[in-house]
């Protein structure tokens, strides 16, 4: 009988976390093997899960962040779904190279829509013309949506992202793994349950709330384990990062700002963030950031401002960002490192008068950066009166977020030579032992065992 393999990606677990609190993790380790991975840098989740199915890193592949600036649109971008970005060949069609009969799948993989894979499933709201948002998911083939549905019940988004965001949307993610993988046989699947990234941001990866996550999560896993047993599948588990704990936000677009570097429009809706016109501003994101420099003649004095930033670990410039593997053309020109305990927080706005209307909603697409304040939410009270307001079909933002970065207590873990606390590789089955790999060997880990 040929293999089959699932690689199950797990948000933020880390090597030193597989133990007492995973029993199921440390089963499959102990039957298998584990291997710390060393993710690319900055340490986040669309690059690292591209890397694993490309085999290439960042530079060669071209997704350099979970989001980035487009120069010819003069915007930013974040969290595309779009298989049509990834500039390298991807495994699917590595595994059907190999085997024409062979199949495969995609289940909330980052960047999945319209990728080769036979199955894809992945997270997308429906956009109604009267500006009504509703919750949704999106599948190829379609018929898959209903069927999906009929089984599991409606995707359940709140607890995928926002101030809800929990197990249940993992819960939900595994059951349909496992129905994938027991009426389709891919040969080929690869999933991602990301419910340990969003207690361990909260309130660190230590504390007991993240912890219980992370133990429900492993719980899950025994579960799909039994099944993958039972069909006959081999089991991969990986992550695309580990957490750190922080305590510092640090607003390096303010301090362009206040240099003169950062360009806005007054509004009416706030100050809104005009990047074409910008001379210097960065894309922040957890630990890292990409500073966008316009002029070349500016980007010295950029990297100086920036280097002396409290917080800032280090200022990459292009040679240095060519050597880590961000090459490429959608990278700043400069890119940005924290310190250990602090984490980058993307407004540019120098007084809360100023403020955009976005700013405390759940707009992972309008703001120029990722947001962890997302998952903070103010009081029930006033969730439910927007949540009315809403079904009413009243033009209210959806201002649900508390945005206090103070009280952010994690971020991806950016420093590539902590091991213990970065990402890892768990396989039900043997292989050589290796001090640590590549993020991007994992591509061909996974083609060995099926080949």
């Amino acid at each position: 009988m040929k293999r089959r393999v699932l690689l199950l990606d797990v948000a933020a677990l880390s090597p030193a976390q597989v133990g007492e609190h995973t029993p199921h993790l440390k089963a499959l380790a102990d039957g298998g093997a584990l291997t710390p991975l060393v993710p690319p840098l900055g340490a986040l989740t669309c690059p690292a899960q591209i890397s694993m199915i490309t085999g290439k890193s960042p530079a060669e592949h071209g997704v350099v962040g979970n989001g980035w600036y487009e120069r010819a649109h003069g915007k930013v971008f974040n969290w595309n779904r779009s298989a049509g970005l990834i500039e390298a060949p991807l495994i699917f069609d590595a595994v059907k190279a190999r085997d024409p009969q062979a199949t495969t799948a995609s289940l909330f993989w980052r960047h999945a829509a319209h990728s080769s894979a036979d199955l894809k499933v992945i997270e997308r709201p429906s956009y109604w013309a009267s500006g009504q948002k509703t919750f949704d998911f999106y599948t190829e083939p379609g018929e898959l949506h209903g069927k999906a549905k009929a089984a599991l019940g409606a995707f359940p988004f709140p607890f995928f992202w926002g101030p809800m965001a929990g197990w249940k949307s993992s819960d939900w993610i595994l059951k349909l793994t496992a129905m994938v993988l027991r009426d389709h046989q891919p040969t080929l699947t690869v999933s991602y349950a990301p419910v340990t990234d969003y207690d361990g941001q909260r309130f660190g990866p230590a504390d007991p709330r993240a912890l219980a996550d992370l133990k429900r999560l492993d719980a899950g896993i025994g579960e799909l384990k039994a099944v993958c047993d039972a069909v006959g599948v081999d089991l991969a588990v990986v992550s695309d990062y580990g957490f750190v704990p922080v305590s510092r936000p640090v607003l390096l677009n303010q301090h362009l700002r206040r240099a003169g570097y950062v360009a806005v429009h007054a509004a009416d809706n706030g100050e809104i963030l005009e990047p074409a016109m910008c001379r210097a501003f960065a894309h922040c994101d957890n630990q890292v950031a990409h500073v966008y420099v316009r002029d070349p003649a500016d980007r010295d004095a950029v990297a100086r401002l920036l280097g002396d930033i409290d917080g800032v670990k280090a200022v990459l410039g292009p040679a240095e960002i060519q050597a880590a593997g961000l090459g490429h053309a959608r990278s700043g020109e400069l890119v940005c490192l924290a310190e250990r305990d602090a984490w980058f927080h993307y407004p540019y706005w120098l007084e809360d008068a100023a403020e955009p209307d976005f700013h405390r909603c759940i707009a992972i697409f309008d703001k120029p950066g990722f947001d962890p304040c997302e998952l903070f939410g103010r009081s029930k009270a006033h969730l439910g009166k927007r949540v009315i307001q809403k079904k009413l079909g009243l033009a209210v933002p959806f201002d649900v977020v508390d945005a206090d970065p103070a009280k952010v207590g994690g971020a991806r873990n950016a420093d590539r030579s902590d091991l213990a606390h970065g990402a890892v590789l768990i396989t039900s089955w043997g292989r050589a032992s290796a001090a640590s790999l590549p993020t991007e060997a994992v591509h061909d880990v996974l083609l060995d065992r099926l080949g």
